[in-house]
């Protein structure tokens, strides 16, 4: 009897080991797993994948509407141009910056702020360390703009120069963030972040114009600058982007000359507006006249600090000029 009562034992047990095990493999094939889970977060698809990208401490991906600047974004999440691109409003301000321009980038917002332009302004950054600090605002800006991370592929955090390998990296990707505002049907007023706005610029640009562009040095319509201007959407400057694309591997400085070569084919099957040099001045035109700006008459809208070579000559122009905006209580240590 004792044997039979242990070999009863002995069946219950394995039966228990057995319906376990049945219950865990059931489990394991309807329930789904922790990676499951976290893969069936909401999350959107895009052209490019590094723009799928994860919040910090490995939380599932949430995409947002862009946020005011004023205020902390809580969720930093990832969102590209083409999250934003429908719901702005023409004209739209755009300009795209790295960390290593963060404070050029500041003194730009500061200038439009100054001036209350109420145009949408979206600022495409070309890393995540810029994005990730503005997304937490910039004390003392009020103004709303949209950051977006570029949808392009990430490039270097540090300052570039002109000339560089990195320097034209960046800007080769210029002529496509704009072909997607055209061809969205948005227009789109460019600008470097080396620029300070002084004046509203949007009176000056005439009505129907394709292409309004800011001359270097001589009011020549190929000694134009790729660094402020407004396209409009039509299909002549789709055309346009579509041949100036074409053209950049052939330039071996960055833009610039295959646009203006690209201006000397297509410039007159479009209406195109050279802006007033007086008003519109690159950085060899500003320092030429030693009155200061306050002073001039008539007093520029726009003022570029090109025809400087680093960041840091850059920024001590603009220093020296009183066009320097960013309040000292909104310095940033991390963008100095």
């Amino acid at each position: 009897m004792m044997f039979e009562g242990v070999s009863r034992r002995a069946f219950l047990t394995f039966l228990m080991f057995l319906l376990v095990d049945a219950i865990l493999v059931l489990f394991s094939q309807s329930g789904p797993s922790r990676e499951t889970i976290f893969q069936a977060s909401p999350r959107r698809n895009f052209r490019d994948s590094t723009t799928t990208t994860r919040h910090l401490n490995n939380t599932p991906s949430s995409f947002v509407t862009t946020h005011a600047s004023s205020h902390v974004n809580t969720t930093l999440s990832f969102v590209t141009l083409i999250d934003v691109i429908n719901s702005l409003k023409s004209p739209v301000i755009m300009t795209t910056v790295n960390h290593g321009f963060m404070d050029l980038l500041q003194n730009l917002l500061f200038s439009i702020q100054r001036i209350s332009l109420e145009n949408d302004i979206v600022v495409i950054c070309e890393d995540r360390s810029s994005y990730l600090e503005l997304s937490h605002g910039v004390r003392g800006l009020n103004i709303t703009y949209h950051i977006v991370l570029t949808h392009l592929g990430e490039s270097v955090e540090n300052a570039t120069t002109y000339g560089s390998k990195n320097y034209k990296s960046l800007v080769k990707k210029r002529v496509l963030y704009l072909k997607c505002f055209v061809d969205s049907g948005v227009d789109v007023l460019y600008t470097d972040v080396d620029i300070v706005l002084l004046g509203d610029p949007f009176p000056y640009i005439e009505r129907g114009a394709d292409l309004v562009v800011q001359t270097e040095m001589s009011p020549r319509l190929r000694d134009t600058c790729t660094g402020f201007m407004f396209m409009k959407a039509s299909k002549k400057m789709s055309v346009f982007l579509d041949a100036w694309s074409k053209e950049l591997p052939r330039d071996p400085f960055g833009n610039q000359r295959t646009f203006n070569k690209v201006i000397g084919k297509y410039g007159k099957t479009m209406k195109t507006q050279l802006l007033p040099m007086t008003k519109f001045q690159s950085g060899k035109i500003f320092r030429d006249t030693k009155t200061p700006w306050r002073e001039r008459e008539p007093r520029p809208v726009e003022v570029h600090a090109n025809f400087l070579v680093g960041h840091g000559k850059k920024t001590d122009m603009l220093r020296e000029a009183d066009l320097w905006f960013i309040p000292e209580s909104s310095i940033n240590v991390s963008t100095i």
